[in-house]
């Protein structure tokens, strides 16, 4: 898993000198050839190359800090910082572009820092606030190529004080650095604000065999910088586009490399080479139907719609949460891209389903995993539901990419069931839930829509109950609490004593009312379930998820069908 983060982080570096970091800066110091202080230019937060450094702490960097370490104001101990400014400007004292630094804090003291700090202090508190810089007349000194190149030199110098011929783990080189200290932070949702470590040391809980800190598995600074480069980019990488289910949200915030399946947990993927062989994202997207179409007939006909194969290409997820100042480590897969398509298409089979317009709908990521999450009220917010949905989350992602081998627990069919019986809503999406579970789990292919050639009897007996609701919304119309409300849950656990009661008491009456609407439906059905022998005394965990189908089913057809004849009539 590192080594691929690592593998990844060279490639958005693209090679760039562990050296040098994007930092922001929003003051710019602005002096003559001579030293003396011109003005401070305020503006927003802006990026430039600047010194990296492992931890701020202690140090001071290069040409871009804060008003304590640049110009000694501030609260605090106030001197040390400062000292600690002029002691890293030291480093470069040979440097000839500089020459107007040396001057603003040494020769020319009185009309260089000494007036700088003077204008500073007049300054409002806001404009006080981020990081300084240097810009000698129209000149900014961190974007010159020689600094950038005195950097990189100070920093390769130092590094090779530091090498001690211990071996890293993950490139096999002992020409850098290993050492132990922090590998960087990275900011995870509902983390900690100053970034979450993926790597922790020093604590006897991550020793072993008498190995401390790095020791366990040496990782050198180049590898640790690259993949550190590698999270931030996968957990950012996105793009601002508009909203196109609410037009009043203009935009939102699309991540490229991320999915958020929780508060707390998020799935990372990429692939070895960049690719738009397949969509990655189709999972979580609402996915469109030609393209999920595409992938069926591209993964039968074993070619590709959308660009050439790449038969060595990798696709790689890992699922992450903040724990805390640490990131806990779900899940790691990496498969052939060939695979993933695969597996994606097996997938959308299996979550295919007819709703209640009689289209054929696949139904994205996000909505299956709020299929288990109860209604809650308008500013409430349980924390039970957020923890499942993190757990129920990371299952149905590996359902989708792992492909039908990897067996979904059959607690979650338990769970959407208990959705149904509680809140009596019944959603194409939960229906999508449960045929994919039965058909991952059993060797049943459970169709899409109705399917009269499935004798299966709680199949039947879901689709028997359904016959009996619509009678019943026929007779008396729309009651607080019908025979769904009142029986559902019980005619799925207790088939036999339900059913028993429904045909001899609740039946008779809706035929008196209704005479004979749905009287042929009604027969054949029940006359199938007498022929395969009488309503079993209870059904299994899958036999309740064929019954909830066969209601589902026999709903969405008796509702298409009725939209046919009113289109016809």
């Amino acid at each position: 898993m590192i080594h691929e983060l690592v593998e990844f982080g060279k490639r958005v570096t693209k090679g760039k000198s562990r050296a040098l970091k994007e930092e922001t800066y929003s003051i710019i110091l602005v002096i003559d050839e001579l030293g003396v202080f011109q003005k401070f230019i305020i503006g927003e937060k802006r990026d430039i190359l600047a010194e990296a450094i492992t931890a701020k702490k202690g140090k001071s960097r290069f040409l871009l800090d804060k008003c304590e370490e640049v110009l000694g104001i501030g609260e605090g101990d106030v001197n040390k910082k400062h000292e600690l400014f002029l002691k890293k400007l030291e480093c470069y004292k040979t440097l000839p572009v500089l020459e107007p630094i040396f001057k603003f804090y040494d020769e020319n003291n009185i009309n260089g820092l000494r007036k700088a700090k003077a204008d500073f202090e007049k300054l409002d508190r806001n404009d006080q606030k981020g990081n300084i810089t240097f810009m000698v007349g129209a000149t900014l000194l961190l974007k010159t190529e020689e600094v950038k190149n005195a950097i990189i030199k100070c920093f390769e110098e130092e590094e090779q004080k530091l090498v001690n011929g211990r071996i890293c783990s993950i490139c096999g080189s002992s020409q850098i650095p290993v050492l132990d200290e922090p590998h960087g932070l990275v900011k995870m949702p509902k983390g900690q604000s100053a970034g979450s470590a993926l790597v922790s040391y020093n604590d006897k809980a991550f020793e072993s065999y008498g190995l401390i800190g790095n020791l366990n598995s040496s990782i050198c600074r180049e590898c640790a910088r690259n993949y550190i480069d590698g999270l931030s980019f996968l957990l950012s990488d996105g793009l601002m586009v508009k909203n196109k289910e609410n037009d009043k949200k203009k935009t939102y915030y699309h991540y490229k490399h991320r999915i958020n399946i929780s508060d707390t947990t998020v799935v990372l993927f990429w692939t070895k080479q960049e690719t738009e062989e397949v969509n990655l994202f189709m999972i979580y997207d609402e996915p469109n139907e030609v393209e999920v179409r595409n992938l069926f007939e591209s993964v039968l006909n074993g070619d590709s719609r959308i660009g050439p194969v790449v038969e060595s290409n990798m696709f790689y997820s890992l699922t992450l949460s903040s724990a805390a100042a640490r990131i806990a480590v779900r899940d790691w897969t990496a498969i052939s891209l060939e695979d993933y398509k695969c597996n994606l298409a097996d997938w959308f089979q299996d979550i295919e389903i007819q709703d209640y317009n009689g289209k054929l709908i696949y139904s994205p990521l996000r909505l299956l995993i709020s299929a288990f999450q109860r209604r809650k009220k308008q500013g409430e917010r349980a924390k039970s539901d957020l923890v499942s949905k993190a757990r129920i989350g990371s299952i149905l992602w590996n359902a989708a990419i792992k492909g039908r081998s990897y067996k979904i627990p059959l607690e979650i069919l338990q769970s959407v069931l208990n959705r149904i019986y509680v809140e009596g809503e019944f959603s194409p999406y939960r229906a999508a839930i449960i045929k994919l579970i039965i058909n991952r789990n059993t060797n049943k292919n459970m169709e899409s829509h109705l399917n009269e050639s499935n004798r299966s009897i709680a199949y039947m007996c879901g689709r028997l109950f359904a016959v009996i609701e619509s009678m019943q919304w026929k007779a008396i119309g729309n009651v607080n609490s019908g025979i769904k409300e009142r029986f559902f849950a019980a005619a799925v656990s207790q088939p036999a004593y339900v059913f028993g009661s429904l045909l001899t008491k609740n039946v008779p009456i809706y035929q008196h009312k209704i005479g004979g609407y749905l009287a042929k439906e009604l027969n054949e059905i029940a006359g199938i379930i007498s022929e395969r022998g009488s309503f079993p005394q209870r059904f299994t965990l899958i036999e309740q998820g064929e019954f909830a189908l066969g209601y589902y089913f026999q709903q969405t057809h008796k509702i298409n069908n009725e939209k046919l004849e009113g289109v016809n009539s």
